[in-house]
């Protein structure tokens, strides 16, 4: 993945982006005055992580070319202003129905997720469930992980919050978090490290 945005990687994906089309090699060695060698060994990291994909065009003459695209993913690497578009939005419910209404949008996404999150810890052991929830979360970005600290119970802790803007105007989404672990752990879970007080990240107990 790209470690810099001054990254030869980086002024790469930043022209595909601007010339909003396909590219060939020829025309990225011209544009990132690079050897042929240093863009396509830079073409085949960007491809290997998903960032772009490659098409051949068809010529009427000679063999056909192949043109490089940004993937949806690659499209995310660019700034994006989802945090503010969801408060913005939740604000306005708010202001319009209340802030029971607002909470009852975190529980409906809560249930919704539980629908999909229960089929992988379906008939598992409690330290089965620890290990797939931890990985469901470490999906949606929130880089967590989980240790065993007694008999039938763990530590869950996740290093980064994936919806800390909107949890710093609406802490519903934090009971809604602690509530999804109970139900889909079916066990006692408790808050014991919080970000939004001042935590370094967020951990919940769970018992058996």
């Amino acid at each position: 993945m790209l470690n810099a945005r001054t990254s030869a990687s980086w002024r790469l994906l930043e022209l595909l982006k601007e010339m909003g089309r396909g590219i060939a090699v020829k025309e990225l060695c011209e544009e990132l005055q690079l050897s042929s060698m240093a863009v396509r060994r830079q073409l085949t990291l960007l491809e290997g992580d998903g960032l772009i994909v490659s098409e051949n065009e068809r010529k009427k003459i000679g063999r056909p070319a192949k043109r490089y695209y940004l993937t949806d993913q690659g499209h995310e690497y660019f700034e994006r202003d989802y945090a503010n578009l969801a408060i913005e939005l939740l604000a306005a419910l708010r202001s319009l129905n209340g802030k029971r209404n607002v909470s009852q949008v975190f529980e409906r996404r809560m249930h919704e997720d539980l629908k999909t999150a229960r089929k992988r810890v379906l008939g598992k052991t409690l330290e089965a469930r620890v290990h797939d929830a931890t990985k469901w979360f470490t999906e949606k970005g929130y880089r967590a992980r989980w240790e065993k600290i007694a008999t039938d119970k763990y530590l869950i802790k996740f290093m980064n919050c994936a919806v800390l803007q909107v949890a710093k105007k609406f802490p519903q989404v934090c009971v809604c978090e602690e509530d999804f672990l109970s139900e889909l752990l079916q066990a006692k879970v408790t808050r014991r490290h919080y970000i939004l007080k001042n935590g370094h990240f967020c951990s919940y107990l769970v018992e058996g």
